[in-house]
């Protein structure tokens, strides 16, 4: 019988010196698919929110400076395995075959880490669905309008 998985993943911010963790978004998927989905659309979110657009309008007039081109940019990274087909495929292979998997980007003060762990599972026992009765209950679930009687003529 294969073993069934579900996934954690987990999108961690960890300062360099290893003092300081912050979990940045977490989700379980219950498919690899699901798993590397996830990963894939919080990249790319996180990327935006690390290097934000001028025009953004959370900013609200915040005063910006631009950061040196030569400099640490771990949102162009994100925004590039976010947008690989192959790294996609890639990370659906891992999950699939049972093994972690994780990416790392850094700047200045951070290490930001996208984890997937597989985590196995037991597979849930067949329950019958009306196991403690033998119909289901009237007054549960979608509700029916009356049928009006026709009289007879």
């Amino acid at each position: 019988m294969a073993r069934r998985y579900a996934y954690r993943c987990e999108l961690l911010a960890l300062s360099l010196d290893g003092t300081y963790e912050a979990i940045l978004a977490t989700y379980r998927a219950i498919t690899p698919r699901l798993a590397a989905r996830w990963a894939r659309t919080t990249a790319s979110r996180y990327a935006e929110l690390l290097a934000p657009a001028p025009t953004a309008p959370y900013l609200g007039g915040a005063p910006l400076i631009e950061a040196p081109a030569e400099g640490p940019r771990p949102d162009v990274k994100l925004h590039a395995w976010a947008d690989s087909d192959e790294r996609y495929e890639g990370v659906l292979h891992t999950l699939a075959e049972g093994h972690p998997y994780a990416f790392t980007v850094t700047d200045y003060g951070a290490r930001y880490e996208l984890r997937l762990d597989p985590l196995p599972v037991r597979r849930a026992p067949h329950v019958p669905a009306f196991a403690a009765r033998t119909r289901p209950s009237a007054d549960r679930g979608r509700h029916r309008r009356p049928r009006l009687l026709r009289p007879v003529p």
